[in-house]
């Protein structure tokens, strides 16, 4: 992120230009630290980075980059672009661990945050791009999701670049190698979380085409050339898996992960977003208080600032229809409000009073101070109840090697991860199958099942208590030799 104060619309005097280049280098360090500090030193925290970084060691230790697998079985729930990444980010490092499965989102984040810059800067000034990057590194969701190996960051990068491309375009009368960029981009994207890219790039393309009828939106989206590379691209995987594995593979990852989602049993409120979103860019979405209407009638006649608004509009109407809601899903609009953030500061920086100004660059850099504040100091802190257990867990079952190990009914995925193997999952009738099958394993139980497992195992060998919660268990019971001893035994029957 070049620091320039020379590009966009508003001219600075030499002591100007000065403190915009410190205020830019310290938001700029802040990021940095908000991103990669301390990135690697904190077990998984989610279920989600469990879900990312197992189907990682598979295809690191078996070299079988086509077809991922989780805790031993086929997983196609998602494309592969991000286990792709964080595989050869292992590499790198030799094996797999939390740096390098979480380092493609912290890279995914940085770039984001530079072509924010980079728009903002060229579109609506220095001002508004220094905020705009402030307030996008100082967002709940988007710091959180730069620190995690989960595919949304990745996401986000590849939607809002390939978004940004096009507006390119459209906007400054380029070449049509920014459409091909635009939609490799999007190809990309298709192929680290599936067709749900297109309601982020390609939607909002047509809405604005369709609205201002702009002839070169419309050469946007009619370029066979850029449709065959997002056919290319984003279709290689899924034609390689249907060749090999047949085209009914689909049919339930289709039903799961889609069908549910849109029209699950579970429904959240229409309005859930509307409230959550504003709370995640908290203060500044406090601008929306000043001069509203105002703001509305300048802006609405500003198509650069239109088709972002249209941008964040139609995928938000889209996704607060679906069932399930979460704020993650709508990530990829993130950037897109905070360019809109920066462009109301910057704003409000050319016409406020000196006293203001001060206020004003004062929070800006505040707000991203806390961030990186508490990634760098208080985050082990303040989780560690979420991942202790997990510490210890690896250091006993690394103990174990020779012992089979299985887990009962619904064990969340992170287990899996650092026991470095497989962990097959029994329900009460292949419990009792095993029990007859197989004279010795340890089985892992968490809270909900302590009852049944405890009136057929035949010892408790450990408990690791707080599990992942506060008030949550894993508790690991032994059948024949897995028990230390007979004298030992604590039957629990």
């Amino acid at each position: 992120m070049a620091c320039n104060s020379s590009e966009g619309s508003t001219t600075m005097n030499a002591n100007e230009q000065k403190l915009y280049r410190l205020l830019c280098w310290l938001t700029l360090l802040i990021g940095l630290v908000c991103f990669f500090w301390g990135l690697g030193n904190i077990p998984l925290l989610s279920l989600n980075e469990a879900r990312r970084a197992i189907p990682t060691q598979a295809m690191f230790a078996s070299g079988d980059w086509l077809l991922p697998q989780l805790n031993g079985e086929l997983y196609l729930t998602k494309p592969p672009l991000l286990y792709w990444l964080t595989t050869a980010t292992s590499h790198l490092f030799g094996n797999v661990n939390e740096w390098s499965v979480r380092l493609p989102s912290a890279l995914a984040a940085a770039v984001v945050v530079f072509a924010a810059y980079r728009y903002a800067l060229r579109r609506f000034g220095p001002w508004a791009a220094l905020f705009a990057v402030q307030v996008l590194i100082a967002n709940a969701t988007f710091a959180r999701f730069a620190r995690r190996a989960e595919i949304e960051m990745l996401l986000t990068a590849l939607c809002f670049g390939a978004l940004l491309a096009a507006l390119h375009f459209v906007q400054e009368q380029t070449g049509r190698r920014w459409i091909l960029l635009s939609y490799l981009l999007l190809g990309l994207a298709i192929l680290t979380k599936g067709p749900v890219a297109l309601l982020f790039v390609t939607l909002p393309l047509l809405v604005y085409a369709l609205v201002y009828r702009e002839t070169r939106a419309w050469q946007v989206l009619r370029n066979p050339l850029g449709w065959g590379i997002l056919l290319l691209v984003g279709s290689s995987w899924f034609l390689a898996v249907s060749l090999q594995m047949g085209f009914d593979i689909w049919q339930t990852t289709v039903q799961r992960d889609i069908m549910e989602k849109v029209q699950g049993a579970t429904s959240y409120p229409l309005l859930d977003y509307v409230l959550w979103i504003p709370g995640d860019f908290l203060p500044a979405s406090l601008l929306l208080l000043a001069a509203p209407l105002a703001t509305w009638r300048r802006w609405k006649s500003d198509q650069r600032l239109t088709v972002l608004m249209i941008a964040i509009a139609a995928p938000l109407l889209i996704f607060s229809v679906f069932s399930y809601k979460h704020t993650k899903y709508l990530l990829p609009i993130y950037p897109l409000l905070a360019l809109l953030a920066g462009k109301r500061l910057g704003e409000l920086m050319e016409t406020a009073r000196p006293a203001w100004r001060r206020v004003l660059l004062t929070l800006g850099l505040l707000m991203p101070l806390s961030y990186a504040g508490y990634f760098a100091v208080a985050e082990a802190r303040t989780l560690e109840f979420r991942y202790v257990a997990l510490m210890q867990f690896e250091q006993w079952i690394a103990g174990v090697r020779d012992m089979p190990v299985y887990s009962y009914i619904g064990l969340q995925e992170r287990p899996v991860y650092y026991a470095r193997r497989p962990i097959p999952v029994l329900d009460q009738e292949k419990l009792e199958q095993t029990r007859m099958q197989q004279p010795s394993f340890l089985l892992l139980v968490e809270n909900d099942h302590l009852d049944a497992v405890a009136q057929v195992a035949d010892c408790k060998v450990r408990e690791f208590d707080p599990y992942l919660k506060r008030k949550k268990t894993l508790t690991i019971f032994g059948f024949g030799a897995a028990c230390p001893s007979p004298a030992n035994h604590d039957k629990t029957g």
